[in-house]
């Protein structure tokens, strides 16, 4: 029955056994971006971070004076989140029925859309452009390197898809975003404003 689980969800509930050894090994990383994304927008700002994992970026984001919110897929990381901020669990690929428009000034999605396809990727995108507020800002980062499909962990099994850095830093525009930087490596990481108006003009 395994082989008809959602390739996203397996990838996802990998992580349940391992969680506090998952949290442990990426606690250090990631703090410049979070300080940088905390201080592109004046605090207090409301922050989604999408894809909050055990809430490591939550905690990061209070500090710098934000309120902060999260979402995961995964319950035993959104009981972890919950220590550091309200966190409730829920698909991204859903996100956008989760939360009136226009809600957020920034969302934080942090290697949390490594595991969805590519139309999935597009169509989040477009859900995160409906969430933020004209003028929010968003940072998300993905995987660049590597092959797409199944990869076998030490600790699980789960799909990543891997995107050209261009045609992702592409794919934020077309959703409604102007790029304000990419940042290219194993992930690509894209730094975005929220475009004003429906047609992208600001």
């Amino acid at each position: 029955m395994e082989m008809d689980m959602d390739p996203v969800a397996e990838s996802v509930a990998a992580y349940s056994g391992h969680a506090d050894a998952y949290a442990a090994v990426h606690a250090p990383k990631m703090a410049d971006r979070a300080e940088r994304f905390a201080g592109s927008l004046p605090a207090p700002s409301l922050i989604l971070d999408a894809g909050c994992g055990p809430g490591r970026d939550l905690a990061r984001l209070r500090t710098y004076g934000h309120v902060v919110r999260g979402v995961d897929l995964n319950p035993v990381f959104v009981a972890m989140a919950n220590a550091h901020a309200p966190t409730s669990v829920g698909d991204l690929r859903e996100v956008g029925r989760r939360f009136p428009a226009g809600t957020f000034d920034g969302i934080w999605a942090s290697a949390s859309l490594v595991h969805l396809d590519t139309a999935d990727a597009v169509d989040v995108l477009g859900q995160f452009a409906e969430l933020l507020r004209p003028g929010g800002r968003m940072y998300v980062c993905l995987k660049a390197s590597g092959s797409t499909g199944w990869l076998d962990e030490p600790d699980g099994r789960r799909w990543y898809t891997v995107w050209d850095p261009d045609e992702f830093a592409a794919a934020v525009a077309d959703a409604g975003f102007a790029v304000d930087g990419v940042d290219r490596g194993p992930y690509v990481e894209v730094w975005a404003t929220r475009k004003w108006g429906m047609s992208g003009a600001w």
